[in-house]
């Protein structure tokens, strides 16, 4: 009996372990994201005055390609493609400007944002070398 008694613990001890080890390899939640939809809400750039634009815009995701477009008042259009690794969004912008002057590109998605997704909610965020910060509130 007593070699039972000291073979209880050891197999607690195993068990408590073995679960440990399996509760630990639970995969960031991030990796499995999926941007896929239509979204629509606010852009919005901001720098140490305080907000510098704001305008509103639609963006439809699927599958790793995007397409924008800002309200008619500023009628900025993007194109491209997106790819999301941990909790950064990298997107490319495939869309040509000839003409920069006659069309606000600001509101354009291009580079690396950070994300936040809450029910349908995203939230977009990159802050570029001059302390510019480009955010898009957006909802499906």
């Amino acid at each position: 009996m007593i070699k039972n008694a000291t073979m209880k613990p050891k197999g607690l001890f195993f068990i408590l372990l073995l679960s440990l080890a399996v509760g630990g390899c639970k995969k960031d939640k991030k990796e499995n994201v999926v941007f896929d939809g239509n979204y629509s809400g606010w852009f919005f750039l901001s720098n140490k005055s305080g907000v510098a634009l704001k305008d509103s815009v639609v963006i439809l995701m699927q599958s790793g390609q995007f397409s924008s477009l800002t309200s008619s008042s500023t009628l900025t259009t993007g194109k491209g493609t997106y790819l999301i690794n941990g909790g950064t969004a990298t997107f490319t912008n495939m869309e040509a400007f000839p003409d920069n002057l006659s069309v606000v590109t600001t509101a354009v998605l291009n580079g690396s944002y950070t994300y936040a997704i809450k029910g349908d909610s995203l939230l977009l965020i990159k802050t570029d070398a001059s302390q510019n910060i480009y955010t898009y509130k957006l909802a499906k």
